[in-house]
């Protein structure tokens, strides 16, 4: 078994024993007897003078040298080491041009260590063979082989034998792997492979509470649902054991997912940072046997349109995590991608998805539009009858109903504008975990709508356009704390989205314009609805001598209005 190691200084077997037989051999008699006697060996942990020695200093050789194999297609580049047997070194994305910003997938490990053998993808343990995560394998392809990566171990003893074979495929950013384990002993070989892959969080791209950034995750897809822990679940692991389908290493737009097939068992952990999915393989090999397990693997962006390369059975497109939202989110995506390849830009697909959700809650809107404007109508009745039935809680509570009633107002009103903030979050988390948006431009400066306006000219647009919206729908307001928070509110909501991605910000400003459009609409309908006196004007009601409005005789005039002979 062979292990990459570092060389270092530090004593061999026995130096200075060795050293002071030679001195003392006067004969040549004695010379000869020592090639036929074991030198005296010292312990290993223990030089001439019995100091200790660190195990990086003890020399091991090494029978292969460290080489790399590349496999590359036109959508990515992958570097495989021989330390390990095929373990993932480098692994870019290449097409198209906005991945190439996303550099290596590996950087995280890369990053936070110096030497990262021991935390690159793919790593296989099987102790039977004595392989373990650094074992170095024989390079058996061409480096000038560019479609296939082939790794070979044989044991000292010749009697097993563990072949890995890595090949690219005409599927964009998927790779097959052959593993090939013999057994030419006359023994039965019982045991379990573990395959795994790592991935950990940079600091610099940490989510903050209005800064996206780019989570982590190690997941296994399993019996219809998937099993995670994240950069945020600390030193803590899951095992699960039901109908494994894949299991994963992410980030927020890429994925890095090997298929589990012949697994018994797949576990998540975070390990101080360290985010770690694993598979165990139970292998059974007779004597004189050869057992082979293909896998499928997927390095590429969490696009759907290449997550369903296996089908729906194994539903990789779940790698996508919407979170709560995802009742809303999954089918926004959706949209968002039919408009995307109809458009051939993300901008213009968040502008037709933000008109359809407009089109849907138009009548909800128009509703809401309405009852605050005719709110704002009977504003003073309102103020007149709190005023008048102040010690009456009961009876002030039937008098408004009856005022609602009169003027065709739904107390609630207001509330199916919240229906537009399901919407909101549901858009932020497409953008969010939908590679497709990754460094996707729009015009002139919006050139990564997954990243904040760098001018910040849309967050702008947007309080002005929601003060110009405040304006043109009246409010029964009257308190001038009330007043100067209606107003402030823009502007706080605009603070906030200079911290949001521009795409949400797009969103936002298409939204808002289409609400200004349909308020001069509504105030159309209103004045159309003045004219047919359905319901007096608030200021021709009389009203009793203490300065408040006679509800009854409000209600007797309606009464009276309805009950006129039509012309």
């Amino acid at each position: 078994m062979e292990y990459h190691t570092y060389n270092g200084g530090g004593s061999g077997k026995g130096g200075a024993s060795g050293f002071f037989l030679f001195m003392i051999g006067m004969m040549v008699c004695v010379l000869v007897m020592q090639f036929f006697m074991p030198k005296p060996e010292l312990p290993a942990n223990t030089d001439t003078n019995n100091e200790a020695v660190q195990p990086e200093a003890v020399k091991v050789s090494v029978k292969y040298p460290v080489e790399n194999r590349v496999l590359e297609t036109d959508d990515y580049a992958l570097t495989m080491t021989n330390i390990g047997g095929g373990r993932v070194q480098h692994f870019d994305l290449k097409v198209p041009d906005r991945y190439i910003k996303h550099g290596d997938f590996i950087r995280s490990q890369a990053q936070e260590n110096e030497s990262i053998a021991g935390i690159l993808p793919l790593e296989m343990k099987l102790g039977s063979f004595g392989i373990v995560g650094e074992t170095q394998f024989k390079t058996i392809s061409s480096a000038d082989d560019h479609r296939m990566a082939h790794f070979q171990f044989v044991s000292p003893d010749g009697n097993l034998q563990f072949d890995k074979i890595f090949t690219t495929t005409d599927t964009p950013y998927v790779v097959h792997a052959k593993l090939q384990l013999t057994n030419r002993s006359a023994n039965i070989v019982h045991d379990n492979l573990s395959i795994s892959m790592f991935i950990k969080q940079l600091e610099d791209e940490e989510p903050g509470m209005f800064t996206p950034g780019s989570f982590v995750a190690a997941k296994c897809y399993t019996d219809g649902s998937m099993e995670y822990v994240d950069s945020t679940d600390k030193d803590e692991n899951a095992t699960y054991d039901r109908n494994l389908k894949w299991f994963s290493v992410d980030e927020s737009y890429f994925a890095f997912a090997m298929t589990a097939d012949y697994a018994t068992s797949c576990e998540v952990r975070n390990d101080d940072g360290l985010l770690k999915s694993t598979i165990n393989v139970p292998v059974n090999l007779n004597a004189a046997e050869t057992a082979v397990y293909e896998y499928d693997l997927y390095m590429g962006p969490k696009e759907a349109k290449y997550l369903d390369v296996w089908g729906e059975d194994r539903n990789l497109e779940s790698v996508i995590d919407y979170g709560w939202m995802e009742v809303l989110a999954k089918p926004m995506a959706w949209i968002l991608d039919k408009f995307h390849n109809w458009t051939g830009n993300w901008g213009l697909a968040i502008m037709l998805l933000t008109v359809i959700i407009r089109i849907l809650l138009w009548p909800i809107a128009q509703k809401s539009q309405v009852s605050m404007m005719r709110m704002s109508k009977i504003a003073p009745l309102m103020q007149a009858l709190q005023e008048k039935y102040k010690d009456d809680p009961a009876t002030l509570q039937q008098k408004q109903m009856e005022l609602y009633q009169t003027y065709k107002i739904n107390p609630l009103g207001c509330l199916p504008l919240l229906l537009q903030m399901p919407v909101f979050f549901a858009l932020y988390r497409c953008i969010y975990v939908t590679g497709g948006l990754y460094n996707a431009p729009f015009y002139l400066w919006i050139t990564d709508l997954s990243a904040r306006d760098p001018y910040f000219v849309l967050p702008i647009l947007v309080i002005v356009l929601m003060v110009g919206q405040q304006l043109l729908t009246p409010s029964a307001a009257k308190n001038k704390q009330q007043k100067i928070m209606m107003y402030a509110m823009p502007a706080i909501f605009g603070l906030m989205m200079m911290a949001l991605p521009s795409g949400l910000c797009l969103y936002i400003v298409v939204s808002t314009l289409f609400g200004i459009g349909q308020s001069f609409y509504v105030r159309r309908i209103m004045a159309a609805e003045n004219a047919t006196n359905q319901a007096p004007e608030p200021g021709k009601v009389s009203v009793d001598k203490d300065g408040t409005i006679d509800i009854e005789k409000l209600l007797d005039h309606k009464e009276a209005v309805s009950n006129k002979p039509k012309k």
